[in-house]
């Protein structure tokens, strides 16, 4: 599901600071502001996916406890913001640093919220501040189908129904057909499904000749075995079309008195990396994305520690996260080479810690490649096309001559 953010070209600086400058803003590793101006006109993100924003700071003073904050004003929903920990600046050093910002997925996209929305980097310290403003346009995507609502017991006795009511939404801009509701519970090997119909965006639903709706309720009666043992379970709520083209999905927790449980597992984690190398640019940023499933019978909270980066900065986004039995999250881990970086490989490793335990350590590598190397690829190609272009005048030239020929010599023909 794509959720369009356009940027436009008027960025203002708010207020001045003489400690410290934002100098480049790059949001999910396209630069949008550099020396302070706009230099990108439209900006495209997926709804659900966050915002990696990496902001330098050029320091021109020697300055103590320095913090950037990111935030999105003028959503309905309020403001979406992030800020860094403290930090301080040296003059004539530059700064780069990491903040996550995430979309929400059900924001009402009425005309006037979307052409009023901002995004505010500000860099501050106790005596001075600077805030850069990017104007924001957000539309909606073609398919998303949202979970509102789910409303499940608190507690259920094994042996008995648990009844799942689930309110689901078209926040699309194209019609769903055949649309389902499921609630299931894996652990358990139990499920429910339901069939609600076709679900219109919200903007044929306020055609009043229209009979259908945008949004619909379904009721989902889940019998949970007699033997199932006491204790906390995950229950998966899913919306989807037949299709398969549009979907969405919310977990919950279900708690079962049952038997008593014996001797399990109260802990364990699962912990994947999407790619252990990278190839990343001097002074450019890299995103390295953990997945974090908690294996064990109760909650868990993890956090990501990196070590090695000596050739640059990193951040790991969010400092802390708290997953339930059978949930999953994901850790962003950001690298960015400094300008004196060699060139190559560089190794360094992430621990992620459950409850101050090391789950697993992964082995890292970032391939540092100087940053004019994407011009000189580029400048080759262009060589490349140009000589093909020059070849194919080259023989269009020698056929027209050809052709130019033939015809003299059968005009001269008829002459005689």
């Amino acid at each position: 599901m794509a959720l369009v953010l356009a940027a436009f070209t008027a960025v203002s600086t708010l207020a001045q600071s003489t400690e410290f400058n934002i100098d480049e803003v790059v949001v999910n590793e396209v630069k949008v502001v550099e020396d302070g101006a706009a230099i990108l006109d439209r900006l495209t993100v997926e709804t659900g996916e966050n915002l990696f924003i990496t902001v330098k700071l050029d320091g021109l003073n020697d300055t103590e406890d320095v913090s950037i904050e990111a935030e999105i004003r003028g959503l309905e929903s309020g403001t979406i913001d992030a800020e860094t920990s403290l930090f301080d600046v040296k003059q004539g050093r530059t700064y780069a640093k990491f903040l996550t910002l995430k979309i929400p997925a059900n924001a009402r996209l009425d005309q006037d919220l979307t052409d009023n929305l901002k995004l505010r980097i500000t860099a501050s310290s106790e005596d001075s501040d600077e805030k850069v403003d990017v104007l924001l346009t957000i539309d909606r995507v073609r398919h998303n189908l949202l979970v509102l609502d789910a409303q499940a017991p608190e507690s259920v006795n094994a042996g008995e129904t648990a009844v799942v009511e689930v309110a689901v939404r078209n926040r699309g801009t194209k019609i769903e057909e055949d649309v389902f509701v499921k609630a299931s519970i894996p652990e358990l090997g139990i499920s429910r499904q339901k069939f609600i119909g076709d679900l219109l965006p919200l903007e044929d639903f306020e055609n009043e000749d229209n009979e259908l709706s945008d949004k619909a309720v379904a009721l989902l009666r889940l019998e949970i075995p007699a033997g199932t043992v006491s204790g906390d379970y995950a229950l998966k709520i899913q919306v989807y079309s037949s299709d398969g083209v549009a979907k969405g999905e919310e977990t919950a927790i279900l708690s079962v008195k049952g038997k008593t449980a014996a001797p399990v597992q109260t802990s364990g984690s699962a912990v994947a990396i999407d790619s252990s190398a990278k190839t990343v640019a001097k002074e450019q940023g890299v995103v390295y994305k953990v997945t974090v499933t908690n294996l064990g019978s109760s909650a868990q909270t993890y956090t990501a520690e990196v070590s090695g980066v000596d050739f640059g900065t990193y951040s790991a986004n969010p400092g802390i996260l708290t997953l339930a039995a059978g949930q999953s999250g994901e850790f962003n881990i950001f690298v960015s080479p400094a300008a004196t970086s060699t060139l190559g490989a560089h190794a360094f490793s992430v621990a992620v810690k459950a409850d101050g335990t090391v789950a697993k350590t992964l082995s890292l590598s970032a391939d540092v490649t100087d940053s004019s190397a994407g011009n000189d690829r580029l400048r080759q190609n262009l060589i490349v096309i140009a000589v093909i272009l020059i070849a194919i005048l080259i023989i269009l030239a020698i056929i027209i001559a050809v052709v130019t020929g033939r015809r003299r010599e059968e005009s001269e023909e008829r002459l005689y």
